[in-house]
């Protein structure tokens, strides 16, 4: 008899979040409230990032300090010139609605082929527990606001693991974790601060899930693609109130 100890599935949605959860090092520290700093329209586009204002700041060496300008510039928020510095690369409003459209595109075509799919019974049985967990969350304080957004982000990613397209999987997934899109979510909450918004992407994400348990390929790609688009005006509407900045009316298309 196999007397080795039993292990916990891999599918259960909160053992993931907990082995992603980690101490951020100094330099992840910085590169977030740069980053948070660039998003608010705080630096400038082209703005000098001088190392040792940071690391006197920040209360570090200069070492951790260039290796969060080394990230800044992989994020695509700061350019390193030799002998020159650093300086950033500011973030229109333009394009942040033009990464949030990229992705309920990329979302929509994964909840479709997934509906198509045998492994959609999986999916929302993972959907489920990850909706509880964001249900029980949606009445937590704006300062931890943050909290809410991660567990409706693994809700998502029931419907990315099993749609069965490894490219788009890989494609959403590397938008999170080493993209723009993700660190602007790591730097501050864009969205999910109102009770009532929290509210409103739940319902979206039953009806998401509704639509995946009754195979409505239609239906789960509308829904989720009407999700990310609200998400994306929410988000806009704030960054505009905080940067006095306007966004071209034609990134904000519905279906």
């Amino acid at each position: 008899m196999d007397s080795s100890p039993p292990t916990a599935p891999l599918a259960d949605p909160a053992l993931r979040q907990r082995r992603r959860a980690r101490a951020l090092t100094i330099p992840e520290q910085i590169v977030n409230r740069v980053a948070a700093a660039i998003l608010s329209g705080e630096y400038c586009d082209g703005e000098r990032l001088r190392e040792q204002e940071l690391a006197e700041a920040y209360g570090v060496s200069r070492g951790p300090v260039r290796e969060a300008l080394r990230a800044l510039e992989r994020y695509g928020l700061a350019i390193l010139l030799p002998r020159r510095g650093a300086y950033v690369v500011g973030l229109s409003l333009d394009v942040i609605a033009e990464a949030f459209n990229a992705r309920a595109a990329l979302a929509g075509i994964a909840a479709r082929q997934l509906a198509r799919r045998d492994t959609a019974t999986l999916a929302a049985a993972e959907m489920q527990v990850a909706l509880a967990a964001a249900t029980a969350l949606v009445d937590v304080p704006v300062a931890e606001t943050h909290s809410f957004q991660i567990a409706i982000r693994e809700t998502a990613r029931c419907v990315y693991r099993h749609c069965g397209a490894g490219h788009i999987e890989r494609a959403l997934t590397d938008q999170v974790d080493r993209s723009i899109w993700g660190l602007m979510w790591k730097a501050q909450p864009l969205d999910f601060q109102r009770r009532d918004r929290r509210l409103e992407s739940l319902d979206y994400w039953r009806r998401i899930l509704a639509a995946l348990q009754a195979l409505d390929e239609h239906a789960a790609e509308h829904l989720i693609r009407e999700e990310i688009l609200t998400t994306r005006d929410s988000a806009i509407a704030a960054l505009a109130a905080l940067r006095g900045e306007k966004v071209d009316p034609a990134l904000l298309f519905r279906d």
